[in-house]
């Protein structure tokens, strides 16, 4: 710039500095004329901004963008480089209202060292529309992660049908990263076409990709490939796997419970979680019949971590669908809704499991006897007791005793205590141990005193759960020895 053009620039942006007033004839004359001066200006109008106010800064950004053109881009870009906040405010705020000058050296100009490069894309979004999807597209690639976002986020904005082609055309790129952009915004169309090339995506090696693509198939609607989907309720990935359990419940396929028993048989045990969470939401009882048929010939480990799962993830939909399982014809189904209820400890099941207790299958009986007794309901009292004195029972008994045990009444000391005397030996052990639950302070003593005799029994393991038992008592016992004496009883002997 010569002499004379900076001495007049110079006088010029004083001039406007000192103006009260940036709508006045005389003030806009000078703004006027600082134009006329041309590219020279520029680097006086830089050096004027740091310390302009509100209404000189707001003349100096007109000038600067009656200056912006393609030959004074340059000056402009390292002022982005050099300048203080303030001029890199201002030369924003110029490249943002002109348009003369080729966008495309806005996306050149990502790659100045040094550069401001949020300012550059602030311009680059505020002149999106001269873009288009092809050279914001070659630009991303090249960029960090940051501009690359930024520069998919302007895409995913002004794509539309004709921008198709050339983003289903980069999903198989070796970029995981674009990939992922371009997923979400292929997500915005939601078409077959669309649909169908996404889905090709689920068993990419890229745990990024499989979870993008889920993320997707969220957003839209319409069929989707359910097996292929179905699969990833096994992924290894949580965060993949936690997202096809919520493309699973949208899309509630008629198909889905065919997948879902490979899912529930599965050693991991998040896979079998992610089935029974699909179950909670869209099951009912046929479809939980439907998985217990199709596991009832499976090794009885894989039947077991079924159950397991089914009991303890359970939801509502899956509880209300097993109580009504338990009254079907087939044994098999009884027998495997029984097994899930024993894990529940859900009381809605008492009712259910006291009428299980009467079933012909014996082992449907046991295992609801023993579902009652780790729900602990009192409710089941009455039913137990039954069972405890009807001859027919008696290979149930143990059973019983223990389950009468866990519900740890007081009142069922004077029933327990005769069976201790018992000959059948599994009948004795249960006894001494329910005792040993259900004694309280007031009995603890008498208790005791019945099973000393057994702790010289001939049967070790008699003797050695008598002598548990009694010092399990013993805390009980010296409580209710300081409150009163307790009256002896002659020990039943061994």
């Amino acid at each position: 710039m010569s002499f004379f053009t900076n001495l007049r620039a110079d006088r010029l942006v004083t001039e406007i500095r000192s103006s009260n007033d940036p709508n006045s004839a005389a003030t806009q004359k000078a703004i006027a004329r600082l134009k006329d001066v041309g590219p020279g200006a520029i680097e006086s109008v830089f050096a004027a901004l740091p310390e302009a106010d509100k209404a000189a800064t707001m003349a100096f950004v007109e000038v600067l963008a009656g200056l912006v053109s393609q030959k004074t881009l340059p000056v402009f870009m390292r002022g982005l480089v050099e300048g203080s906040p303030r001029v890199i405010s201002g030369i924003s705020w110029a490249l943002t209202t002109s348009r003369n000058y080729p966008p495309h050296l806005l996306l050149e100009a990502l790659s100045i060292p040094g550069i401001s490069k949020p300012t550059v894309l602030e311009v680059i979004a505020a002149q999106k529309s001269r873009f288009g999807v092809r050279e914001l597209l070659a630009a991303a690639y090249t960029q960090e992660p940051n501009e690359k976002a930024a520069l998919f986020r302007l895409i995913g904005e002004i794509a539309d049908q004709s921008a198709i082609p050339e983003l289903v055309g980069r999903l198989q790129g070796k970029d995981p990263i674009a990939r992922v952009h371009i997923i979400n915004t292929l997500a915005r169309f939601n078409s077959p076409d669309i649909q169908t090339a996404l889905q090709g995506l689920l068993k990419d090696p890229n745990k990024l990709i499989r979870g993008a693509v889920l993320s997707a198939m969220q957003r839209m609607n319409g069929l989707i490939d359910i097996e292929r989907v179905s699969a990833l309720l096994r992924d290894p990935e949580i965060d993949v796997l936690n997202r096809a359990i919520d493309v699973v419940i949208k899309a509630n396929h008629p198909e889905t419970m065919r997948y879902l028993i490979e899912v529930l048989k599965d050693e991991n045990e998040n896979a079998r979680r992610a089935a029974v969470e699909v179950l909670n939401e869209i099951g009912n009882a046929k479809s939980v019949k439907y998985l217990l048929e199709a596991l009832k010939d499976s090794d009885w480990w894989v039947r077991s971590r079924a159950a397991d799962a089914l009991g303890k993830i359970g939801g509502p939909k899956v509880i209300d669908a097993v109580l009504q399982l338990v009254r079907d014809k087939d044994e098999d189904i009884r027998r495997a809704a029984i097994e899930i209820l024993n894990q529940t400890k859900d009381e809605r099941a008492v009712e259910s499991l006291i009428q299980a207790t009467r079933d012909a299958d014996w082992w449907v009986s046991e295992r609801a006897v023993d579902a009652l007794a780790e729900i602990g309901s009192k409710r089941a009292l009455p039913r137990l007791m039954e069972m405890l004195h009807t001859p027919a029972n008696g290979k149930a008994m143990p059973i019983v005793v223990r389950a009468l045990g866990k519900l740890g009444d007081s009142r069922l000391v004077d029933t327990l205590l005769p069976l201790i005397a018992r000959p059948e030996r599994e009948i004795r052990i249960e006894a001494i141990q329910a005792l040993s639950r259900v004694a309280d302070e007031s009995r603890a003593e008498q208790v005791r005193n019945e099973l000393q005799a057994q702790v010289s029994c001939p049967d070790q393991t008699i003797s050695r759960m008598a002598a548990a038992a009694m010092n399990e008592l013993g805390p009980r016992r010296r409580a209710s020895a300081r409150r009163s004496p307790c009256r002896r009883r002659r020990p039943r002997r061994c």
